[in-house]
C-alpha cells in the first residue's frame, strides 16, 4: 500500500475491520499476520484449515453496506467496533 499521509493503510485497515465485524462477515485473508493484525485478532492458519474457514465464510450472509453512506466515520468510533469495545 502507498499514500500520502503517515499510517493511513493502518486507518484504512481500521475502517475495513470495523464494516467486515458490523456486517457479519466471517473471514478476512491479510496473507500474512504483523502485530499491527494480530491486535484485531488476525492468526495463522495451515492451508487446510483456511479452506475450511473459507468454505464456511461463504455460506454465511453478509452485509458489506451496513453502515450509512450519508456520514463519515470517525476514527475512535471505526477502532471501537474494530477491537469490538
Amino acid at each position: 500500500m502507498f499514500h500520502r499521509a503517515r499510517d493511513a493503510s493502518k486507518v484504512a485497515l481500521v475502517h475495513l475491520v470495523a464494516r467486515l465485524k458490523a456486517g457479519s462477515f466471517a473471514l478476512l485473508d491479510t496473507q500474512f499476520v504483523t502485530e499491527h493484525l494480530r491486535t484485531f485478532g488476525a492468526t495463522e492458519v495451515p492451508r487446510k484449515q483456511y479452506h475450511k474457514l473459507l468454505a464456511e465464510a461463504l455460506i454465511g450472509e453478509a452485509d458489506f453496506d451496513v453502515f450509512p453512506r450519508d456520514r463519515s466515520m470517525p476514527g475512535a468510533e471505526a477502532l471501537g467496533l474494530a477491537v469490538g469495545e
